[in-house]
């Protein structure tokens, strides 16, 4: 015979598996159609283009340009950077990466970074079905799948840990839907889901209904606001295409 209390843990448990299993599935729920990423020129066409505004001043571009390879796709991602004082340059920031993906999957990516003159630079490989790493400090490697943090790909929204371009490292992060607001785009505002990076990286992100990258925030080391505002991420569709 089970007894009453016996009774009680079971239903216990019972509620907590479906509860369990009801935040699971509300969670998937915000990712967006991930497969259609296998191919991210059919929503964004060969290429995405940013403002790099700080403190409401723009200060750089972002860009980002996909192209057919071989069976794969190659994902080229570029940022500049310059802050200008009176009559001279007071800070200069150069970002390059190349990645290829096949099959949905990361093959291989370089990166190289000019901070104010700091040079950095990173490279990744895929092995078999991990990832090998080297930074310039150090070799490691890590099992797939990883998502370096380019942000095109709304597929990183279901992970735990992202692979950080600008230090070579994997961070631990936790992302959660924090609402819907309007967001410029070339198709005029339209309405984004807004992720919130917390954990070892600490962001904002805005992903449209169709999954593509429509915004980018974060605090740069001196504290002020940077934010990526988007001049082309919707294929350059205009207002009557875009939805």
């Amino acid at each position: 015979m089970i007894d009453r209390n016996m009774k009680i843990q079971w239903v216990f448990i019972a509620v907590l598996l479906a509860l369990t299993l009801s935040a699971t599935t509300a969670a998937r729920a915000t990712i967006p159609d991930l497969d259609v990423f296998k191919s991210p020129i059919d929503i964004y066409g060969h290429d995405m283009q940013f403002d790099i505004i700080r403190s409401g001043s723009k200060i750089g571009e972002h860009t980002v340009r996909f192209t057919d390879q071989d069976g794969g796709i190659v994902v080229e991602s570029s940022s500049r950077m310059k802050i200008d004082i009176l009559f001279f340059t007071a800070f200069r920031y150069q970002y390059d990466s190349r990645a290829v993906w096949r099959n949905g999957a990361l093959e291989n990516l370089t990166v190289s970074v000019d901070d104010d003159g700091a040079l950095f630079s990173m490279n990744a490989k895929r092995q078999n079905q991990r990832l090998h790493i080297e930074n310039g400090s150090e070799k490691y490697d890590t099992r797939l799948p990883v998502f370096p943090t380019n942000h095109w790909n709304p597929a990183v929204l279901g992970q735990s840990q992202v692979l950080n371009t600008l230090t070579g490292k994997l961070n631990n992060v936790t992302i959660r839907k924090t609402g819907k607001e309007n967001i410029t785009t070339e198709a005029g505002s339209i309405p984004a889901m807004r992720y919130s990076y917390g954990g070892d990286l600490v962001n904002d992100v805005w992903y449209d209904d169709k999954g593509r990258w429509v915004k980018l925030r974060f605090h740069g080391r001196d504290g002020s606001l940077i934010e990526y505002v988007c001049r082309r991420c919707l294929g350059g569709k205009t207002s009557e295409m875009a939805q």
